[in-house]
């Protein structure tokens, strides 16, 4: 976890414990209720975008193979996106955002994320006008480890450097809760993404962009540069997997090559005892 979610915003107090002369006796009173906090771990920091707060709030499916489909929570109140990732396809995006819900949809941006080199987003229809899309470079701001990637974007004629930054991450998963701040104010939550963990076979997490008068395209840039980071965060952890399995390969490669040695040299053995032992028999 980056370490300056470590201190709570005085402002802005966490969701306090109930003690129990607090708790309401008829539990269905507070039914209807929401609860001010949102359940993330930026949120009890402090920093977490608050309920009372204007924001779009997008559920984050899994669709085909690596795609997502990004919902309105309330559907028919918002748009729908579908990010189409391709993973190591040489001269190929690794990933396009498309206005809809599957892949037949207009292409809004594209990100180019090479195994190496630079990384970069675009926002524009990448299939129809390519040459028409302006690209922005985003890269890993970590120092060994890519807990956080920065990209640029113009805001109000001024270009401001944003950050991604994992706040929460799990071993066993192939990605981490996210946050999204600015450069020169770092205590402001832009975006941020929660996962479901583990068990994510068909929801994946929750996405919440808080609204801004950044621009048309700012939600484009929003939803672009975190797909690419949650593409980026899944390779590693393929890649990881790989690394394991080629191991655990090597391991048992070695252990049937160890097990011949051990039965050759036991028959080696064996062979040059034998006479000893017939010759004690008699």
């Amino acid at each position: 976890m980056d370490h300056r979610f470590d201190k709570t915003d005085p402002e802005v107090d966490a969701a306090p414990a109930p003690t129990p002369a607090q708790e309401r006796s008829n539990p269905l009173e507070a039914i209807d209720q929401k609860s001010p906090f949102y359940d993330s771990i930026a949120a009890k920091f402090g920093l977490g975008i608050l309920n009372e707060e204007e924001f779009n709030e997008y559920i984050v499916y899994n669709a085909f193979v690596t795609n997502l489909r990004i919902c309105p929570v309330h559907l028919g109140q918002g748009k729908q996106y579908y990010v189409e990732h391709r993973s190591f396809l040489p001269n190929t995006p690794g990933a396009i955002l498309r206005e809809g819900i599957d892949k037949s949809g207009k292409s809004l941006g594209a990100a180019h994320l090479p195994l190496t080199g630079q990384n970069s987003i675009g926002v524009g229809d990448f299939d129809s006008r390519p040459q028409d899309v302006v690209w922005e470079r985003m890269g890993n701001a970590g120092f060994w480890t890519h807990m956080e990637y920065e990209f640029e974007h113009q805001v109000r004629g001024v270009r401001k450097t944003f950050h991604w930054i994992r706040t929460r991450n799990n071993v066993l998963d192939d990605q981490g809760d996210l946050v999204l701040v600015q450069d020169d104010d770092e205590g402001l939550i832009l975006a941020e993404y929660v996962g479901k963990g583990l068990m994510k076979w068909k929801k994946r997490g929750r996405l919440r962009i808080k609204v801004l008068d950044f621009g048309e395209n700012w939600e484009l840039v929003v939803l672009l540069s975190w797909a690419s980071v949650i593409e980026l965060s899944r390779r590693r952890a393929r890649l990881r997997s790989f690394h394991q399995l080629i191991l655990l390969a090597s391991d048992s490669y070695i252990c049937v090559i160890l097990l011949r040695i051990l039965r050759s040299n036991v028959a080696k053995l064996a062979q040059k005892i034998a006479p000893c032992i017939n010759a004690t028999s008699y």
